[in-house]
């Protein structure tokens, strides 16, 4: 998503003045905020939520068929987590404050698919046991749902809190998309949900909803394009004063569509299922908060100087994280070969996600 600034800076690490330092600095301080954000919302809905259910894709289909798919794609992506860990900490050690962002991005979508596929495993694993039963669909993913509300906000954020002499050209392009894309999906998920419901009044509402968050995009959406071609502090206030009226659109759907009536049945877990369960989410939980950890430590090396008395410990925290990231994957990957643990929580030098 559009995560506060782009481009790059091919003389960062050697040449750089000091104010675009302090660009680059603002920039990955930024995105810290944005990726925390996203690993913490997709742990928070698959890994701490009280009900047990399939993860599904954006055409509305299971994330995976059998366990051993979904465990081989979380072993594969575990080592690609290992791969980039190490690449934010030798940019870092070299001052490219842009690469380091642009890693972390990519970071915190590799955790998010890393937490969608440990998820299913675990529905999987559980369900295959004894006595567990299934979970019966509805007509909302209270997932894929929640999450287009989060990319709204996180977007319309960006807009509000970044300067107008930041708002570049890539940037509002940024915002732009993504809104567009996460109100499409919403109105695809509402018309359907319209569709299919025999509630009178459930039916109307999703119609209503859609037309609702259609007409404030679509407002909002203008004043991107007028801030875009007429950058003004006037221009830049009417796009502030129009994302208010889109996030309480997206918001009211949503908490309407997430309405226990559209959402099915949690699967029934027996007490063997939910051994299993909590060993695989219980790794992925290690896994998340060592990297919530890791840009926690990244924004506070961003937001102080080189200079600063508190550097050695930051950069000190930092790689502590980067360790806890590995333990972190190790456990996952004992719990899905074994489909037990014999350590659920996550590694000692981690912390749940805050």
């Amino acid at each position: 998503m559009a995560s506060g600034g782009s481009g790059k800076s091919a003389s960062e690490g050697s040449a750089s003045t000091p104010s675009s330092s302090l660009q680059h600095r603002k920039r990955l301080s930024a995105i810290c905020d944005t990726c925390k954000s996203k690993m913490q919302l997709a742990a928070d809905l698959l890994l701490l939520s009280s009900e047990t259910r399939p993860v599904m894709t954006s055409e509305g289909v299971a994330l995976a068929d059998t366990f051993d798919q979904c465990r081989d794609t979380v072993i594969a992506r575990t080592k690609e987590l290992s791969i980039l860990t190490h690449d934010i900490q030798s940019q870092l050690n070299m001052g490219r404050f842009t690469d380091v962002g642009d890693r972390l991005l990519e970071m915190a979508d590799l955790v998010v698919s890393l937490t969608e596929c440990s998820a299913h495993a675990a529905y999987l694993a559980a369900v295959e046991t004894p006595g567990s039963q299934p979970c019966l669909p509805g007509l909302v993913d209270r997932y894929k749902v929640t999450c287009c509300r989060h990319e709204v906000e996180q977007s319309c954020n960006v807009l509000r809190i970044t300067p107008l002499s930041d708002l570049t050209p890539q940037l509002l392009l940024e915002i732009s998309q993504n809104i567009s894309t996460n109100l499409k999906t919403l109105t695809d998920i509402s018309s359907l949900a319209s569709e299919k419901t025999r509630d009178r009044f459930a039916k109307e509402q999703f119609k209503l909803s859609v037309k609702s968050i259609s007409t404030s995009g679509t407002a909002f959406l203008a004043c991107v394009k007028e801030v875009k071609t007429q950058p003004s502090e006037l221009t830049r206030k009417r796009c502030i004063l129009y994302s208010g009226a889109l996030v309480q659109a997206v918001s009211a759907l949503v908490g309407f569509a997430t309405e226990p009536l559209f959402l099915g049945r949690a699967a029934n877990i027996a007490t063997e299922g939910k051994g299993v369960q909590t060993a695989v989410l219980g790794g992925a939980m290690s896994v998340v908060s060592a990297c919530v950890l890791l840009t926690q430590g990244l924004r506070d090396v961003a937001q102080h100087p080189e200079s600063s008395s508190k550097m050695a410990d930051y950069r000190e925290r930092l790689r502590n994280s980067a360790c806890a990231v590995s333990d972190g994957c190790t456990l996952l990957t004992q719990a899905l070969r074994e489909r037990s643990s014999p350590r659920t929580l996550p590694p000692i030098n981690s912390h749940s996600v805050n």
